[in-house]
């Protein structure tokens, strides 16, 4: 099984942007939070909280099968909490907190951009037992298969080709019994 190493456009620089102004909401809101606890702060660390998860989704949308749909989730409840109003400090925590999540998520997307590797597969041949591996789906389709540690396998179609994308190359090891 030969993995050959394919040029990827990735995010990038495009998640940029909305992370940088995220930053903006989110200061200002620690700020006046700090100042007088208002619902004009809470309001502006869920804005905050909501431009990262901007970042994110644009990395997602060009980059599908990386993340998981949890870590996507994190952003929409934190900022919906942040309106029960909690102790200013639970707030603030809970706003660094999602905001940090979000950027080592785009940070991880940015890393991954410009390089996959892939391979040809027959889709009537099953999917490898891979030791530690956690699968999504036993057979192929053209989705996230399984994932070994941070690295995702995904089924893809490339004109008439069927092929397995992965991070980073896997070796199979096949048994003949």
């Amino acid at each position: 099984m030969d993995w050959v190493e394919v040029e990827t456009p990735g995010p990038g620089p495009k998640m940029l942007w909305p992370m940088a102004w995220s930053l903006l909401p989110l200061v200002g809101g620690l700020l006046l939070l700090i100042r007088d606890g208002s619902l004009l702060a809470t309001s502006f660390l869920a804005m905050g909280i909501m431009l990262s998860l901007i970042a994110v989704w644009i990395g997602t949308t060009n980059m599908p099968g990386r993340v998981d749909m949890l870590v996507l989730l994190v952003s929409p409840f934190g900022a919906f909490i942040l309106f029960f109003q909690p102790p200013e400090i639970i707030q603030a925590i809970i706003a660094l907190i999602i905001w940090t999540i979000n950027y080592r998520t785009a940070a991880f997307l940015s890393a991954l951009s410009g390089k996959s590797y892939r391979c040809k597969w027959d889709p009537r041949v099953p999917l490898p037992e891979i030791d530690g591996a956690t699968y999504l789906h036993r057979k192929w389709a053209a989705r996230p298969l399984f994932r070994i540690g941070s690295n995702v396998v995904r089924g893809i179609r490339v004109g008439s080709d069927i092929m397995l994308e992965s991070d980073t190359p896997i070796t199979f090891t096949f048994s003949d019994e």
